[in-house]
C-alpha cells in the first residue's frame, strides 16, 4: 500500500486493529490527518481488512488534529490518544495541552482539554512518549520549540481534566513503556553503559514515587542491546505471569565505523518482576496463581537465579508455512517505525519506518513472542 510508505507516525493497537496515524511520505511531505485502520489476524471474518477513515469531528464544527510527525499515541480504552507533534516546517505545534482522541467505535475525534490549573500545563512538545495508565495518561519527555531535551513527566486524570507533574526523569530518555503500576523508562548516557529506569505510580502513599535506577554495560563482552535512538520499547508477556520489556530496533548511538549499517536489526528482552500474589476480589483462582512468580520465590529461597533485571537477546526465526524464496523473514534494521503490542501482550505489530538507507518502508511485520 503506497499511501502507507512513511516514517515517524505512529501505530497503535485497539481491540483487533492496528490505527495508524500520521508520519512523513517518502517524498517528505507531511501525511494527510486521515486514520488508516489494519485488522488483525484475529479479528473476525466480517472485519474490513483496510480502510482509510477521514478525519471527522464528533460536533459539527468543532476542530481535528492537523496533519502532524514526530508525535506520540497509545491507546485509551477504545480511544487513540495522540499528543504534541511538528508541524510540515518541522515546527513544534503549539496546542495548549490539547489531547486529540479518536473514537474507534464512532469513527471521529474528540478533545481533551485541561479545565483547570492552567498554570500546570506540560510545554508543547515533539518526539513525546504517551503510555496509558489506569484510563489516564502520562506523558513523558520530548523535545520542546527549541529542540531542548525534556525529562519532565506528567500525568493527565481523564476524569477531572488536570495535569500533574510527577518526579523529572533521572536522566534522557529515549524509551518508555508502563508495566502494571510501574513506569519504565531506559537511557543511554554513553556507548559503554545504559540504565533502565523505573516509577512506581502510587498516588496514595504517603512518601512520593521516586525512580529507581538499574544500570548494564552495552559492550560486545556482555550481552545487552547497545545504545539507540527511535527504536521500539514495548511490556509483552510470554504467559504465567512472566514480563518483559521488549527494546527493538533504532538508530545506534555513539561512533559508527565506515560500513557499517547506521541501525540496529537486533530484539532484547530485559525480564522483569513477576507479578506479585496479590489478592484482588476481580480474580479467579487461576489468575491469582502466579507460576512465575512461585518459581522465582523457589529459586530464590536456595539462592538460584531467577533472572530478574537481565538482558537476552531475542533469537528470530520465521513463521513454520514460509517457504523459502517466499519474501523477507525479518523485518531488518530499521528506526522512526510505527510499533504497539496487541491486547493479549505476545504479539508486536510494527509498520513502516526508515531503513538502513534512510528510505521510507511500507510493509508491515507481527513479531510473535513465545
Amino acid at each position: 500500500m503506497s499511501s502507507l510508505i512513511r516514517s515517524h507516525h505512529t501505530l497503535t493497537v485497539v481491540g483487533d486493529k492496528a490505527y495508524i496515524f500520521g508520519g512523513q511520505t517518502s517524498q517528505g511531505n507531511l501525511a494527510a490527518n486521515n486514520i488508516h485502520s489494519i485488522a488483525l489476524p484475529t479479528a473476525s471474518t466480517g472485519t474490513p481488512e483496510y480502510q482509510v477513515l477521514p478525519a471527522i469531528a464528533a460536533e459539527k464544527d468543532a476542530p481535528v488534529p492537523s496533519p502532524r510527525t514526530n508525535h506520540a499515541a497509545c491507546s485509551l480504552n477504545n480511544r487513540v490518544a495522540v499528543y504534541g507533534g511538528c508541524d510540515e516546517a518541522g515546527k513544534v505545534l503549539d496546542e495548549g495541552g490539547k489531547i486529540w482522541l479518536y473514537d474507534t467505535e464512532n469513527l471521529f475525534w474528540e478533545t481533551l482539554e485541561h479545565t483547570s490549573h492552567p498554570e500546570r500545563v506540560p510545554p508543547s512538545r515533539s518526539n513525546g512518549i504517551l503510555v496509558a495508565h489506569d484510563s489516564n495518561l502520562i506523558l513523558v519527555g520530548g523535545n520542546d520549540p527549541s529542540e531542548t531535551v525534556l525529562t519532565d513527566v506528567w500525568h493527565f486524570d481523564c476524569s477531572t481534566k488536570t495535569w500533574n507533574q510527577l518526579p523529572h526523569t533521572p536522566a534522557v530518555i529515549v524509551s518508555a513503556a508502563m508495566a502494571g503500576d510501574t513506569l519504565y523508562g531506559i537511557s543511554s548516557s554513553d556507548t559503554l553503559s545504559s540504565e533502565v529506569h523505573h516509577l512506581d505510580i502510587k498516588f496514595f502513599e504517603k512518601k512520593p514515587p521516586t525512580w529507581q535506577t538499574v544500570s548494564f554495560p552495552t559492550n560486545p563482552l556482555v550481552p545487552g542491546p547497545r545504545p539507540r535512538m527511535n527504536g521500539g520499547l514495548v511490556v509483552v508477556t510470554t504467559g504465567y505471569g512472566r514480563n518483559y520489556l521488549l527494546y527493538f530496533f533504532g538508530d545506534r548511538r555513539g561512533g559508527v565505523a565506515k560500513g557499517e549499517i547506521l541501525q540496529w536489526s537486533d530484539l532484547w528482552t530485559f525480564q522483569l518482576p513477576s507479578v506479585n500474589l496479590r489478592s484482588k476480589a476481580r480474580r479467579s483462582i487461576s489468575e491469582a496463581i502466579n507460576p512465575a512468580n512461585i518459581k522465582d520465590q523457589i529459586r530464590t529461597k536456595f539462592g538460584a537465579d531467577t533472572g530478574r533485571s537481565s538482558w537476552a537477546e531475542v533469537e528470530v526465526q520465521p513463521p513454520g508455512d514460509l517457504h523459502i524464496h517466499e519474501g523477507k523473514v525479518h523485518p531488518g534494521p530499521r528506526s522512526s517505525f510505527g510499533y504497539d503490542v496487541t491486547t493479549d501482550g505476545q504479539h508486536v505489530v510494527l509498520w513502516g519506518g526508515s531503513n538502513a538507507v534512510g528510505e521510507a518502508e511500507g510493509d508491515g511485520w507481527i513479531i510473535r513472542l513465545s
